[in-house]
């Protein structure tokens, strides 16, 4: 199955309440100290819950979300931002310096070189532009307990990143680590609710129970790396 068709399929299950995206979008909006006035890519968008919280927050911004998914993208016709089919393994359709903000969350461990990807980000973000950025904690108990039982993931993941691997990323494309936080962690009710994925989910910042961190990220200068 080819890369596109699998996102397609998969946006068939989604639904319109996303509530561990709320949350990461929510806790990368407080991190990010994003306020009225600027532009912000929204890169695999989804349902759009960050163009939601700006909205209920009563941030007015220039947001653009971009999502591989076509049946994605026609689902947020109504809404009042910018959409794009977009295929990130491609050139970014966007002007070097466009962007004050960029939000990629969950996305990274998805593409096939997070490398090309992350100068990409680079390129269209302005001179003092934050990048946000969120990936699996690859230390999370889920994550072992999934390896161990060989469990099959239906995720598209295809990458994982310690601290170290994503600092050594981040310095080739010419981007640096400010900050990391945690995003939620989830406990089972039971052994029977771990096969079923049903979990008991709260606000987490640690960084060893967190299922997820994220990054705040900044732009080195021109010629520094």
């Amino acid at each position: 199955m080819e890369k596109k068709e699998f996102y397609e399929n998969r946006s068939q299950g989604y639904t319109g309440y996303d509530k561990q995206g709320w949350i990461r979008y929510q806790k990368s909006i407080n991190l990010a100290g994003l306020k009225s006035g600027c532009s912000v890519l929204d890169v695999g968008c989804k349902h759009a819950h960050l163009l939601d919280i700006l909205c209920s927050e009563g941030i007015e911004c220039d947001y653009t979300g971009v999502d591989i998914s076509e049946a994605v993208i026609e689902s947020l016709v109504d809404k009042k931002g910018r959409f794009q089919v977009c295929d990130i393994m491609k050139p970014l359709p966007f002007g070097d310096g466009e962007f004050d903000f960029l939000f990629c969350l969950e996305v990274l461990e998805h593409v096939e070189n997070p490398t090309l990807v992350l100068k990409e980000f680079y390129r269209v973000l302005k001179p003092g532009g934050v990048l946000m950025l969120s990936v699996p904690n690859v230390y999370n108990w889920l994550v072992f307990l999934g390896n161990i039982l060989k469990m099959d993931a239906n995720e598209g993941h295809i990458h994982s990143f310690t601290y170290r691997d994503m600092k050594t990323l981040l310095d080739f494309a010419g981007l640096k680590i400010e900050k990391r936080i945690g995003t939620y962690a989830t406990l089972p009710y039971s052994l029977h609710g771990i096969k079923n994925g049903r979990y008991i989910m709260f606000k987490s910042n640690s960084l060893v129970l967190s299922s997820s961190h994220i990054y705040k990220i900044s732009k080195k200068a021109e010629g520094s790396y």
